[in-house]
């Protein structure tokens, strides 16, 4: 018999959850061929990986990586982690479909996540064949954003939609999916996600249900409103037939850490009742996302251009304040909750020297209050700015990571600007979610077995949105595939040095291609976009 690759002398976890059993794995082609102890036969490439674990390909449930693949489409920082597949069009955002009429918009709504976006086309369908066409590392399993849908169906107008544009964005989800689509996204914190009520994403759900599509939220609130939040996005599942899936489950607060446990219940009593519900988490305490994210919903309608507006308008920026200033101490949103202003790090921004500071440190430079600040420097930056932010707590994030119907998701933003750069300070989730759910939660606090971890980030992954052939290590399976040490995995990356490769994954192979070869990485444009089943 002759191979294409021979992984030869490992621990085989197969992603099912079942136990490891020690075997080698033969590739041919793009596919498994063989797995069993001691195969004989001949291969174009032996690897000897005694002593490591070989794994399905580790599956990012939530990633923004879609708004970089076309800076960078090696997405290094992903597969050196393991990942082989990444979920995205998250959170509401995508690249399509997009009116032509709409691009600075568009542009400006994305501009806060330190995206710079060419949008050369209209349909999804075009997007996804240039996506195609540009060969991303990775596999790319893309949902549709309900931001995007709402902004080509009635701009970005903070008001409820009408009959008529629920029927416009019905038919852009329809179309989305007939190209590929998985499903869509809801970013309920994000203008002008946030404008919709909960008929409109029933609707719209329902609109999908017949395709077997899935929806995706970040829900309303993560913080005050929790609770509620995820009550809602049960609803729109229950009420439509579809999967649900809950964003980066959290508790964000610490008022709102105690809520942790009633919001897991939450699932268990819908799952109990036959709602196919589940959601995804990331294996640390801090958040990352865009800083003008921190200003109320009404003030982005219209865009980022009329917010600019009024962060310059005296009387606005005075409303704005005593709005969302607590105790003159922290700022909060009703969707947000309070944080304090040291809490809150400078990820991205065209002043490189305040990346890495808090609003704090911002504001004792400027010699002005720190709300005021907040506010200078979106309003000087134009909103181009993204933050790190720690409001949550590491025992309540082990406790979600270990609940069953949870997977893990990186919830990353790359910031890539062109291949080879890395700028900015990212969250370090960017570079070690899946080693440090292997190496700190589960060889180091033994939150849950390997084989269990490796399931949630595999298997588990792979059956929730319906990818038939990926997330095992089985026969006739497509060979995606990550080998690690158990002993030495470990994420590197920090928050004050975040641009630093996990250890202990020397091989990764995608679509049947060695792409990590030890500190070898062959870019070779070895991903798919891949389309439901």
């Amino acid at each position: 018999m002759a191979w294409s690759l021979l992984l030869r002398g490992g621990s085989v976890i197969d992603g099912s959850g079942s136990p490891a059993r020690r075997a080698d794995v033969a590739v041919e082609g793009d596919r498994i061929a063989a797995i069993g102890p001691d195969l004989r036969g001949e291969a174009g490439r032996t690897l000897d990986v005694t002593g490591h674990v070989v794994a399905p390909g580790f599956i990012d449930m939530h990633s923004h990586s879609d708004l970089f693949y076309f800076a960078c489409p090696s997405a290094e920082s992903k597969v050196r982690q393991g990942v082989t597949t990444e979920v995205v069009g998250m959170c509401s955002f995508s690249q399509a479909p997009l009116r032509a009429d709409q691009l600075e918009i568009v542009r400006g709504w994305a501009g806060g996540i330190g995206a710079s976006l060419d949008l050369p086309w209209e349909t999804f369908a075009q997007y996804l064949d240039a996506l195609r066409a540009i060969r991303p590392s990775v596999n790319v399993a893309h949902f549709v954003g309900h931001g995007a849908l709402r902004i080509a169906a009635m701009g970005f107008e903070a008001r409820p939609a009408g009959a008529d544009d629920v029927r416009v964005m019905q038919r852009l989800l329809g179309e989305a999916m007939d190209a590929g689509a998985f499903g869509f996204s809801t970013g309920l914190v994000y203008a002008p996600s946030a404008y919709s009520n909960t008929e409109e994403l029933i609707a719209l759900a329902r609109e999908m249900a017949p395709r077997g599509g899935y929806y995706f939220s970040h829900i309303r609130g993560e913080s005050s409103m929790l609770l509620d939040s995820i009550s809602e996005a049960i609803r729109i599942g229950e009420e439509a037939g579809v999967a649900v899936q809950v964003s980066h489950v959290k508790a964000s607060g610490r008022e709102n850490w105690p809520k942790i446990d009633a919001a897991l219940r939450l699932f268990d009593t819908a799952r109990a009742r036959g709602v196919d519900v589940a959601g995804d988490v990331y294996p640390y305490n801090a958040g990352s996302t865009k800083l003008d994210n921190m200003m109320p919903a009404w003030a982005h309608e219209g865009g980022i251009g009329r917010l600019l507006e009024r962060l310059a308008d005296r009387a606005m920026r005075r409303r704005i304040i005593e709005e969302c200033l607590i105790d003159g101490e922290r700022w909060g949103t009703v969707s947000q909750g309070g944080i304090g202003f040291d809490q809150v790090f400078i990820a991205s921004c065209r002043r490189r020297e305040l990346e890495g500071l808090s609003l704090a440190q911002i504001a004792s430079q400027s010699g002005r209050p720190p709300a005021e600040a907040l506010l200078n420097l979106l309003l000087e930056e134009k909103c181009t700015v993204g933050m790190v932010s720690f409001s949550q707590s590491i025992e309540i994030v082990a406790k979600v990571l270990a609940h069953p119907a949870l997977m893990i998701g990186s919830d990353s933003i790359p910031l890539y600007e062109g291949q080879g750069e890395r700028p900015g300070k990212p969250h370090p989730r960017t570079y070690g979610t899946f080693p440090r759910v292997l190496g700190e939660y589960a060889r180091e606090r033994r939150l849950f077995s390997l084989e269990t971890a490796v399931h949630k980030m595999t298997g588990m992954a792979a059956a929730r949105i319906g990818l038939r052939d990926r997330g095992l290590v089985h026969p006739g399976y497509v060979a995606d595939l990550a080998v690690f040490d158990p002993a030495t995995v470990k994420d590197e990356a920090t928050y004050p040095d975040p641009h630093r490769y996990p250890t202990g994954i020397p091989y990764v192979v995608i679509n049947g291609a060695l792409v990590v070869d030890g500190a070898r990485f062959n870019a070779a444009g070895t991903g798919r976009v891949l389309t439901p089943a």
